[in-house]
């Protein structure tokens, strides 16, 4: 049994370019893993299944599957079971990385011994943040995602998530969006990321996509405002509906009191390591 772990990912910097001829949007992020993932196993079996422990519509993993299966000429089939962690619709790239999990963990099962650098043109058919998924590294993402460029792990410290139970539809977001580029800021804050300042670059970061989240989904509103009691470095990981704050040493008792007096209890994890 082949054993893959789809680490969710954190959106520290998002930026909205433009629209492009293609339909999709160029942007400019910064992005990292955390530990928190799905399990995914693999085992040989003669068609392609696959189990989870909860319903997921319209199940990427599949395809993912099926096209490895028919662009490589396999004739082995698997049995795919997953377990899942990271919330749907949440911000954070489960399902990209349930697919891209799914690429390693067949590759291995299959017995394709195929780089991670052959994997990547699937990688990207199959989704925007599945090229980054695939890797599991810091990067500096551009273009649709197509684009990576590696840079050093963030520093080991807690990561606070807050999840509102509202499952938030990239396509609205990006329906409703109204770019407004800010390329001079996030390279500012790709600057202080490379230079290792990330407490300035934590409480200067931004989300582009913020406010049109929050006007899609009101609802999200008051939990948004609730977190901001504690820190107004809250962010949202990509186009929601996860807020998260980081905490350095300095802060971290006095956030916990914090969340603890207004009834917050998020999941904390850390950068993966």
């Amino acid at each position: 049994m082949i054993e893959e772990r789809a680490y969710a990912k954190l959106n520290l910097a998002l930026d909205v370019v433009k629209k492009r001829a293609d339909g999709y949007h160029e942007l400019n992020m910064i992005m990292i893993p955390i530990d928190l993932y799905d399990t995914l196993y693999f085992e040989l079996s003669n068609g392609i299944e696959l189990f989870s422990d909860v319903e997921i519509k319209d199940n990427a993993i599949l395809k993912t599957a099926q096209l490895l299966k028919e662009t490589y000429h396999v004739n082995k089939g698997a049995k795919i079971s997953l377990k899942k962690t990271i919330p749907i619709g949440a911000g954070l790239a489960g399902g990209s990385a349930d697919i891209a999990a799914t690429l390693r963990g067949l590759n291995q099962l299959w017995e394709l011994e195929l780089p991670l650098s052959e994997l990547e043109s699937l990688a990207l058919r199959l989704g925007s943040d599945t090229l980054f998924c695939l890797y599991n590294k810091p990067a500096y993402v551009y273009g649709r995602g197509e684009h990576l460029l590696f840079i050093d792990r963030f520093i080991d410290v807690p990561i606070y998530l807050f999840f509102p139970n509202v499952a938030v539809s990239t396509k609205t977001i990006f329906e409703h969006h109204q770019i407004l580029a800010q390329p001079q800021k996030f390279q500012r804050i790709l600057s202080l990321y490379i230079n290792h300042r990330y407490k300035k670059m934590m409480h200067e970061t931004f989300n582009q996509l913020l406010e049109t989240t929050l006007f899609c989904y009101p609802e999200l509103v008051p939990y948004y405002k609730k977190i901001r009691q504690i820190s107004r470095d809250v962010m949202m990981s990509g186009s929601g509906s996860t807020f998260f704050l980081v905490s350095f040493k300095e802060n971290q008792r006095k956030l916990e009191e914090k969340m603890a007096k207004i009834g917050l209890n998020p999941v904390k994890t850390r950068p993966k390591t």
